[in-house]
């Protein structure tokens, strides 16, 4: 077949960008009721619990075992994880390992719903190991959800998604940081830990479901990088 006119014969392909593919409603549903759910679970805890201060009291305490919301606590991870593993089935937009790990992320929530605290302030070893597990699939998720292209909505791209996942990481250090030094600021840090997790997958859904994009093809995408 002859080539155009001007285009030497031995030039390149044309780089190809397809449509992302869309997201289900169900899947903007789900990741809105990871924050939401999480959210109601945590302040109906908190009225439960006079002894509740925001800076020292964290979602830890208010699930471990002897106290009156251990139960609730325990229920609200286990719908959040729930709405973590929908949401990754819906998002067929981000690359698959990012959506394999946010799935293992809800699924690791939910396991440790189950493992909690015996005491309030104290740490137990299998909690605390399976929380550093949980949260190191959720900050993972978005660095491995990038893909790549000129149409890229910006939450995917991967300069953004790093960025977002080095965050998640430091929040981690800094909550596990201020268990080992005995800070008196460990609560507002695991609220603030587990409210950007929660909420990430919410602003990609709703990001890319209202504007939409375009991406190079999965061997495009792996010949560029």
């Amino acid at each position: 077949m002859s080539q155009p006119h001007g285009i030497p014969a031995n030039a390149p392909a044309p780089v190809r960008e397809v449509p992302l593919a869309a997201i289900p409603w169900w899947g903007v549903v789900s990741a809105a009721l990871a924050p939401v759910l999480f959210l109601a679970g945590y302040l109906y805890a908190v009225t439960l619990t006079p002894t509740y201060a925001a800076m020292t009291t964290t979602v830890s305490d208010l699930g471990a075992v002897e106290t009156p919301t251990r139960w609730l606590m325990a229920f609200t991870l286990v719908f959040v994880g729930m709405a973590h593993v929908a949401t990754a089935l819906a998002l067929r937009p981000v690359d698959i390992a990012g959506r394999w790990l946010l799935g293992a992320g809800g699924v690791a929530l939910i396991v440790l719903a189950f493992v909690p605290n015996n005491v309030v302030g104290k740490f137990y070893m299998r909690h605390t190991l399976l929380s550093a597990i949980t949260f190191g699939l959720l900050a993972f998720w978005p660095a491995m959800s990038a893909r790549m292209g000129s149409g890229v909505p910006w939450p995917i791209r991967r300069r953004v998604a790093m960025v977002i996942s080095l965050v998640s990481f430091v929040l981690i250090q800094v909550t596990l940081w201020g268990m080992i030094l005995r800070a008196s600021t460990d609560g507002i840090r695991e609220l603030a830990l587990y409210l950007f997790t929660a909420a990430w997958p919410l602003v990609v859904v709703l990001w890319v479901h209202l504007r939409g994009g375009t991406a190079l093809p999965m061997d495009k995408a792996q010949r560029a990088a």
